[in-house]
């Protein structure tokens, strides 16, 4: 059986002016995150992830995977998919986008 993802939606970039809301907004996005559960983030409408935004991203993925689940990342933008993967996010989380 296929279980449908939890899904956070950021509505624009990841940084540090709203990475508390951001991680108050996935946090209750976990609450729900069944076990074995994906935790989607839907990042398409950021342009950008800074540093505190990437630390939301990786707080993120240890919770979620402490609770036995997996992230997905869905990215819009070339320029955060490549901070993703320098990073080595993609080693924790799939990555998906351009």
């Amino acid at each position: 059986m296929n279980i449908s993802p939890t899904t956070y939606t950021a509505l624009g970039d990841v940084i540090s002016t709203n990475a508390e809301d951001v991680w108050r907004g996935i946090s209750s996005k976990l609450e729900s995150l069944k076990p074995s559960g994906v935790l989607e983030l839907d990042l398409r409408a950021a342009l950008m992830v800074d540093s505190v935004g990437l630390n939301v991203i990786v707080r993120t993925i240890k919770q979620t995977s402490q609770e036995g689940g997996t992230v997905r990342i869905i990215v819009g933008n070339k320029s955060v998919k490549k901070i993703f993967l320098f990073t080595r996010l993609n080693e924790r989380a799939e990555i998906v986008g351009p």
